[in-house]
């Protein structure tokens, strides 16, 4: 392929469905489009699942101040899924008690890339030379095959918006990805990755 026009397309608009690894049998599963429910079905062991529960990492924070002394009081904990709550004592009056925790839910989990409704690990990464490189779904990777690919790559978003030009995925990629010299090498692992 000589040339690349980007579509302007922003991660955020891709992240709609997901190929990820089965909490049950570790096959390739499918997490179904927004408009479908985000239903989890396994191809390999059939296991369905909805959204529910979360696999991947997750911290719960809690930032209050004491009920009873006021004192200003933080506390974070790796979060399991199971309680939204976090145990608080404050040094000030000795007061113990339970606060919501807000829980932040992480990309990565591992080392691996996951997807947001489940934590699961994409089934589409791999290592490249000390980085990941990964894709939510094969249309996905199909866009970035297609940019690697291309020795000609055109910012061609229509209108002209300077706002939309920097929130396009193609414009964020890791250097690791646009560098020319490893062309070749990524072609091959996507190669790899479409037969998986």
């Amino acid at each position: 392929m000589e040339r690349y026009s980007d579509p302007g397309l922003a991660l955020f608009d891709l992240a709609t469905h997901y190929v990820v690894a089965c909490p049950k049998c570790a096959g390739k599963a499918w997490v179904k489009p927004r408009g479908e429910g985000q239903k989890l079905v396994c191809t390999i062991c059939f296991h369905t699942e909805i959204p529910g529960n979360w696999y991947g990492s997750a911290t719960a924070y809690v930032s209050v101040k004491c009920r009873e002394c006021h004192e200003p009081l933080q506390r974070n904990a790796p979060w399991n899924g199971q309680w939204k709550k976090l145990a608080m004592h404050c040094p000030q009056c000795g007061d113990t008690c339970e606060y919501e925790a807000h829980i932040t839910r992480h990309a990565r989990h591992e080392g691996l890339m996951t997807d947001a409704v489940y934590g699961l690990p994409l089934w589409l990464q791999a290592e490249f030379r000390g980085e990941l490189f990964w894709a939510f779904h094969y249309e996905h990777l199909e866009i970035l095959r297609q940019y690697i690919a291309a020795k000609h790559r055109e910012r061609g978003i229509t209108p002209r918006n300077t706002l939309k030009k920097n929130s396009a995925m193609l414009s964020r990629l890791p250097a690791f990805i646009t560098r020319a010299g490893n062309r070749d090498a990524l072609l091959k692992m996507i190669q790899e990755l479409f037969l998986k």
